[in-house]
This record gives structure tokens, sequence and C-alpha cells, in this order.
């Protein structure tokens, strides 16, 4: 490698560190415009004219779009589609009714490895929220379960979806590499499938089954569950009301001291005078 290629390297990380910290830091700046900074950062660093500047961020955005931007909003609609139905409610009911609690980590894993094959981590993730969130709320209500539902159920489809984007064609880092290296497709995906099958599960379900419980209060804002589902978060419960011990007292005593019984025609000195 020259030394140029070691440069390009550097301000990639350089310009991967900068557009974290422009998104989560205390700036809060917006994904997008981040990205045309860091961009135009990347671009005038690497050399590039700056005449040329905005055709190339142009192209490349545009490339992107393009490859995947139909697919994603094709995917939106269908998981809109699925939640206005209530379609992704009625299959949470089921689940939740016939499966028990901790079967739906694994329930949920299994549908996102199934979804993620064909599909990018993109366009799974969009279907399968109204899912997770209808069983996660339905969770919620039926309780019993340690930690947060949104959690529990999050982590595997994450896990499978970005297992399978990573590691199996025809998803584009597996493609290219599988491209670049001349290697057989039939293969790639015998050894992808080996090598996803253990890292889904370690990753997702028995993660997700230690972490939950850690991350008890975590959950979703109401306005994006309700966008995928329709539905709304229940407010934590309030917890349950201690019963009252009433205090027993002896007959004819207070906290000062000893009552005398009302009329009495003298008052010993141990009563007090009021």
């Amino acid at each position: 490698m020259t030394a140029h290629t070691w440069w390009l390297l550097l301000i990639l990380t350089v310009a991967i560190a900068a557009l974290i910290y422009l998104i989560n830091s205390r700036l809060r700046v917006h994904p997008f415009v981040a990205l045309i900074l860091v961009s135009v950062g990347t671009g005038i660093a690497a050399g590039e004219p700056v005449a040329k500047l905005a055709e190339s961020i142009e192209e490349g955005a545009g490339g992107t779009l393009g490859d995947v931007g139909v697919t994603l909003a094709l995917g939106a609609m269908l998981g809109r589609l699925l939640s206005d139905s209530g379609a992704t409610d009625a299959i949470a009911r089921a689940l939740v009714a016939r499966a028990e609690p901790r079967r739906l980590p694994w329930l949920v894993g299994a549908a996102a490895f199934v979804i993620g094959v064909p599909m990018f981590f993109e366009v799974g993730l969009i279907v399968l929220l109204p899912l997770i969130f209808s069983v996660a709320r339905r969770m919620e209500e039926h309780g019993g379960t340690k930690g947060s539902p949104y959690v529990l159920l999050g982590v595997p489809a994450i896990a499978s979806l970005s297992t399978l984007h990573g590691m199996l064609p025809p998803h584009p880092g597996p493609l290219t590499a599988m491209t670049g290296l001349h290697a057989d497709l039939g293969l790639t995906l015998g050894v992808g499938i080996v090598c996803a099958v253990p890292t889904v599960i370690l990753a997702g379900p028995v993660y997700a089954r230690w972490i939950a419980p850690r991350l008890p209060d975590v959950a979703p804002d109401a306005e994006l569950v309700a966008q995928f589902t329709g539905l709304s978060v229940s407010p934590p419960r309030p917890p349950p009301r201690q019963p009252v011990r009433p205090v027993r007292r002896r007959v004819g005593t207070s906290p000062a001291g000893p009552v005398c019984p009302p009329g009495w025609p003298w008052r010993p000195c141990w009563c007090p005078s009021s």
C-alpha cells in the first residue's frame, strides 16, 4: 500500500468519527446535513477539485438512492399496510397467546433471518418494526417479562438482519467481496449460512435475554409506535399501594399517657389535664 492509500484510509476514519460526533453530540446536527458536511470535507481532504465536489456528491447520493430508494419506499408501504390492516396486531396476539414468552425472541429472530436473506437490512427492519412493536406491546399488557420487551425482541431482529446483510449475497458487501475475489456463489452462500447461524444465536436471543433485564425502562417514543402500529406505549403501572396498618392502642391510653374516663369526680396525678 502506498502512502496515498494510507492517507485516504486516515481521511475515511476521521470522516466516520466526525459524522458520528456531529449526529450524537450536543450539536445534534441533522443526519442529512452532517452527511453533506462530512462529504464536502472528505472530498477536499482527499484532493477532489472544489468545482467537482457537487457533481461527485450528486452522483454518490443518486447512485445510493437509485439502488435502495425504491426498495425502501416499497418496504415502508408494506409495513404501513400491515399495520393499518391490523395484520401485525393479529399476528402479535396469536404469538403472545400461543407461544411461551421465552420463545418469542427466538421466533422473532427466525422471522428476521428468513426475511433478511432476500431483503436489505433497512427494508427488513422497516417491515419487521410493526410486528416487533405490536408483540412487545402485548407482552407489556400480559406482564411477567423481565426487562424491556422492546429490547428482548428488537435485539434478535437486528442481529439477524445485520448478520445476513454482512455475510450473505445478494447484499452489497458480500456481493462486492465475492466479485472481487472471483468466489463461487453457491460456496459463498453455504459458508455464509454456516457462519451466520451461530452468530445470530449468540448476538440475538442469547444476548437479548442477558441485556433486557438490565434495561428495564427502554421503550420507543409513543409517536414512533403509533406511526408503525397505530398503538401507543402504555404508561408504566404505578406500584401497588401498601395497606395502612391501623395502630392499636389499649383502652384508656393515649400517646401522652393514660386517659381518665369521662365523668370521673377526681383526676389522679397520672391523668393529663386536658
